[in-house]
């Protein structure tokens, strides 16, 4: 087999890093995940030495990241008044910062693919348990999963048992059955083909069961308000005009959404100028949530909370429990505040709630979920157990004409698959959209524009394998695969030191 000099290698590592973004939306172009695993594992097979395993590794997540995450730079130059050069600079650091996790697991593979028996096995096994630890670590950055890819595949059908990370699994397994695997061709196909036909097959099964009520008539208002305009106090009055003009025009719906913070101010400073629509709304039956900042009490530095609010046929609150750092929080805060005006970005210092939070409405299950949370699987799982849909409202103008507003859609429309519970998605300037529970878009509104959609929703009762078990299968399934191969000259991968 061709062996590339170590340059060449770091190339085709970054290369085969910039195919995986393009596996997903809006790209979609699913089979670039398998064959940026295979090129990654080709790489890190023809390392010379463990430094260059995880330079390797380096060089595969800024390739990711700098083509995934890109709208990080869109949001600073754009809405965070930073000059190009700087936001270039910043987007690098954060994108190595985010790439240090696949040159740990470059560097982990390598080390101990020689005392395992089944390299490709604890390949998927390390890669997947970093994911879930990047979800998690610092607070994490669940984003850019190679399970997304295969939203419109076969492997959809282990979403409700697996959820992404299970879907992701099962993709890397399918780039190395090609590549990565030391068994006779036909063997290799006959489980690749198994493999996809049992995801055909767990497809088929009906995870959850329509409610007895009728579908709800839903109604998504997008005021597409632009980030100059939308915490500018000129701006307050005009916007909820349209709000207000918009909802009453659509009573006869049963549920009607405005996006995050389309109440772009202090809920108990405006409640009152709810009160005659949210009559009108409970005696037409008419449920109306919307995005909106509550803060404990009215005095000068009381706490915030990025929240929904439901009012008419019941009323109901929910405190935003994952933030987006620097855009709602700013880690390190006494020492990065005031540096650059991308730290000092209105509405930046939220606070987490001191307790979970359960259901926004009882009379109609919904589990409310505020943008970036859409992106915590075991999160939505939580909440949507005990839910008959999922709403999600987000604000994703800060990223403007880039990926992030179709990844985050595509996000959605996974959490429907785990779930099997239709999603509803009311953003500002788009991509709003209404999605079924096999994770289907039926309904979608034009993007950056001002818009109103309205479709019908069928509500679902019931739990699928992953509402119960959440990440824990994938875990094991994870620690399995490195373990399960492993041999028993172990110790010498260890220095001396620990030998003893």
């Amino acid at each position: 087999m061709l062996k590339l000099p170590q340059k060449a290698n770091f190339a085709a590592s970054v290369i085969a890093g910039a195919l995986a973004p393009l596996a997903l939306a809006p790209s979609n172009l699913w089979p670039l995940a398998p064959l940026s695993v295979a090129l990654f594992w080709y790489t890190l097979n023809h390392s010379n030495h463990t430094k260059h395993a995880i330079f390797n590794g380096l060089a595969y997540g800024l390739g990711y990241f700098g083509v995934g995450v890109s709208w990080v730079f869109v949001s600073m130059v754009d809405h965070g008044d930073t000059h190009w050069l700087l936001a270039t600079v910043l987007t690098f650091l954060f994108c190595g910062g985010l790439a240090l996790f696949y040159g740990f697991f470059a560097g982990l593979f390598y080390r101990f693919k020689q005392y395992h028996q089944y390299p490709s096995l604890l390949f998927a096994g390390l890669w997947v348990s970093l994911d879930l630890l990047r979800a998690w670590v610092l607070t994490g950055f669940p984003w850019l999963y190679l399970g997304y890819a295969g939203i419109d595949t076969f492997m959809a059908g282990y979403a409700p048992i697996l959820g992404v990370h299970g879907v992701t699994l099962l993709l890397l397994l399918s780039g190395l059955l090609v590549i990565g695997v030391k068994v006779k061709l036909h063997l290799r196909l006959a489980l690749l083909t198994g493999l996809w036909l049992s995801g055909y097959g767990l497809s088929t099964i009906s995870w959850t069961q329509p409610s007895q009520r009728t579908p709800l008539k839903v109604t998504l208002l997008q005021a597409n308000v632009t980030l100059a305009d939308k915490w500018l106090p000129q701006t307050l009055t005009p916007t909820l005009g349209y709000y207000f003009k918009q909802s009453y025009l659509h009573m006869d719906s049963d549920l009607i959404v405005w996006p995050e913070t389309a109440i772009a101010t202090y809920w108990d400073y405006i409640a009152p100028v709810f009160k005659p629509l949210s009559a009108l709304a409970k005696e037409n039956d008419t449920q109306i949530i919307s995005g909106t900042v509550i803060r404990e009490t009215p005095e000068a530095g009381a706490h915030y909370y990025n929240s929904l609010i439901a009012l008419g046929a019941e009323d109901g609150q929910y405190y935003k429990q994952r933030l987006v750092p620097f855009g709602e929080y700013v880690p390190l805060e006494s020492w990065l505040r005031g540096v650059i005006n991308f730290f000092d970005l209105p509405m930046s210092a939220f606070k987490l709630p001191l307790k979970k939070q359960g259901l926004l409405t009882q009379t109609i299950g919904i589990a409310g979920n505020i943008c970036y949370e859409i992106a915590y699987p075991q999160l939505v799982a939580q909440q949507a157990s005990a839910a008959q849909m999922i709403l999600t409202v987000s604000n994703d103008t800060w990223f403007e004409h880039s990926l992030a507003p179709w990844q985050h859609l595509q996000m959605a429309q996974m959490r429907a698959l785990e779930n099997r519970k239709p999603v509803v998605r009311a953003t500002n300037s788009g991509v709003s959209a209404l999605i079924d529970a096999s994770g289907e878009i039926t309904h979608i509104a034009p993007v950056y524009q001002q818009a109103e959609l309205t479709g019908l929703v069928t509500l679902m009762e019931g739990k699928t394998p992953y509402n119960t078990g959440l990440n824990w299968p994938v875990w094991f399934l994870s620690l399995g695969l490195i373990l399960c191969g492993l041999r028993r000259n172990l110790i010498s991968a260890f220095p001396i030191g620990l030998k003893t």
